[in-house]
């Protein structure tokens, strides 16, 4: 597991996160919620390993598989977890192949006569394999500089992929690797906001993925996540499943909106959906 363990982390006087635990499980999609400001980001740089700022401050522990974090150097980092920030700027006009064939960087291998074409072909192989995953193979050769928003954040999405995926001898890796992702739906179309959410879900399963993300459409989290984690005034209010985690008085205190929760136990037979979506509650403001 990565894990957070009375994680207190302070710019100023006024900690962001006080006393926070949190726990992100190889198999399993958590989505993390909470207002702006809350800390969202603060704790999955945290839990990414990144830098404190000058002058923060940070207790507690954050530990990786079982060892702490601060014990793996930044290449064993990049090999074990993949990230995914708010925003990625690029003024270099690279075509989205190359983009994605950056996530498998961490990965050198020998570069010797006879081997790089191989190698070349590979990382390439993994790189178109990770765009057409995340249906953006059409931009393949495209010069990044002309893609819309939502185009980038697709092609972002598909390098972290690249940076996790699995050998070739196993889908799920022996040792766990996680999945951090920062607001990844923010610059999406509802459709591609419920692609990239059941994909990751989809990935987690079947690669043993430990993945995070962070979203602010709670009925989009909650239809897709395994586990729903809150976070409020500096620490984890409520973790659970959505069933568990969908109460009014939790969203509430969470996001500042008085909502309803509509469940098939409450109304039945509303809204008439079927399949998964039948048994996922959702909220609609008060």
């Amino acid at each position: 597991m990565l894990s957070a363990h009375d994680l207190t982390i302070a710019h100023t006087d006024s900690p962001v996160l006080d006393g926070l635990s949190l726990d992100i499980r190889p198999g399993e999609l958590l989505v993390l919620l909470g207002r702006n400001g809350a800390g969202k980001s603060t704790l999955l740089k945290a839990l990414a390993g990144e830098p404190l700022p000058p002058r923060a401050y940070l207790s507690g522990a954050i530990t990786l598989n079982g060892a702490p974090l601060s014990q793996y150097s930044t290449a064993a980092l990049a090999r074990l977890r993949a990230v995914l920030p708010q925003t990625a700027q690029l003024s270099f006009p690279f075509s989205a192949l190359e983009i994605v064939t950056m996530g498998r960087l961490p990965f050198p291998r020998s570069r010797g006569r006879g081997a790089a074409s191989k190698i070349a072909r590979s990382d390439t192989e993994i790189a178109t394999l990770a765009l057409e995953r995340v249906g953006a193979l059409p931009l393949l050769h495209r010069d990044v500089m002309t893609l819309s928003g939502g185009e980038w954040a697709r092609v972002q999405f598909a390098r972290v992929l690249a940076q996790l995926w699995p050998h070739d001898d196993a889908l799920a890796p022996s040792v766990p690797r996680y999945l951090l992702l920062d607001e990844p739906t923010a610059a999406l179309d509802l459709a591609h906001q419920h692609h990239l959410l059941s994909l990751t879900r989809e990935l987690a399963s079947t690669w043993g993925l430990g993945a995070m993300a962070i979203v602010h459409d709670i009925n989009l989290a909650a239809r897709h996540a395994d586990r729903m984690a809150l976070l409020a005034n500096g620490r984890i209010l409520a973790t659970g499943t959505p069933r568990d985690v969908m109460r009014a008085d939790l969203i509430e205190t969470t996001l500042g909106l008085p909502v309803h929760v509509i469940t098939p136990q409450t109304s039945p037979g509303y809204p008439g959906l079927a399949g998964a979506s039948a048994s996922v509650p959702f909220a609609l403001p008060a």
